[in-house]
C-alpha cells in the first residue's frame, strides 16, 4: 500500500492566518540582476518581541531556526545558485512565518512553517535523490494530482502537484492507511482510494 499526501506552501497562508503582501506572480522583489543579494536576518533572541518571542522560548523552534539558516546559506553557496531567487524567496517566507501569530494555533503554525521551507530548500538542491512521481486517478474536476514521498526526510514528507500548485504535506499518526496533513488540510491512503481535504474541498481519488 502506497502512502500519499496533502498541501503545501500556497495553502500555508491561509493557514497560518490572514495573507502577507507578497510581490505578483512573474514579478521579483530581489537585487538588481549583477548585485549581491542580501542575506535574509537571522533570527534574534536578545530582544524577541512578537511571533520571535514565540520561537525563542521553544527549543524544538529555535533548533528549527538554525537549521533553517545553514540550509539558506548553502542554498546561496551552491554553484549556479540565483541568489536573488534564493533570497526573495527566504523574505517572502519570513512574512509568512511572521504572519503565524495571527494563527490560533500559532506554536503549530510556526512548526509547519519552518518544516515546509526546509522541505523547498531541500527539494531544490540537486543532491537530494527523488523519489518517484505516482500519478492518481481523481474525478475530472479535482485533478490532475501527483505525488513524490520523501520517506529520507524528517519528518517523512508527501510532496504534491495539484492542478499545478506544490503541496507539502506531513506524515500524520494513523489506525490504519497512510495519512499526511497540516493546518486546514490532510490526506488519507486506504484499501486503494485516497480521501483528500484541499482547498476547502473533499474528493476522492484512486492509487493506481
Amino acid at each position: 500500500m502506497r502512502p500519499i499526501a496533502v498541501i503545501a506552501a500556497a495553502l500555508m497562508l491561509s493557514a497560518c492566518g490572514s495573507t502577507p503582501t507578497h510581490p505578483a506572480a512573474g514579478t521579483s522583489s530581489g537585487p538588481p540582476p549583477g548585485t549581491t543579494a542580501p542575506a535574509a536576518p537571522p533570527l534574534d533572541c536578545t530582544t524577541p518581541s512578537g511571533v520571535q518571542r514565540l520561537i525563542c522560548d521553544d527549543p524544538h523552534l529555535t533548533d528549527l531556526d538554525r537549521q533553517l539558516q545553514t540550509a539558506y546559506q548553502q542554498a546561496l553557496a551552491r554553484p549556479g545558485a540565483d541568489r536573488a531567487a534564493v533570497t526573495t524567496a527566504q523574505h517572502d517566507w519570513t512574512a509568512i512565518r511572521d504572519d503565524c501569530a495571527q494563527n490560533a494555533d500559532a506554536p503549530t503554525c510556526l512548526l509547519e512553517a519552518y518544516q515546509t521551507r526546509l522541505v523547498q530548500l531541500a527539494i531544490a538542491d540537486p543532491a537530494t535523490a527523488a523519489p518517484p512521481v505516482v500519478t492518481y486517478r481523481c474525478p475530472a474536476a479535482f485533478g490532475p494530482l501527483t505525488a513524490q514521498f520523501y520517506n529520507q526526510f524528517d519528518p517523512q514528507t508527501a510532496v504534491l502537484n495539484w492542478k499545478g500548485t506544490q503541496i507539502i504535506l506531513f506524515i500524520q499518526p494513523a489506525a490504519s492507511g497512510a495519512r499526511y496533513g497540516r493546518q486546514g488540510s490532510e490526506y488519507w491512503e486506504h484499501q486503494g482510494e485516497v480521501t483528500l481535504h484541499l482547498g476547502g474541498s473533499e474528493f476522492v481519488c484512486a492509487t493506481p
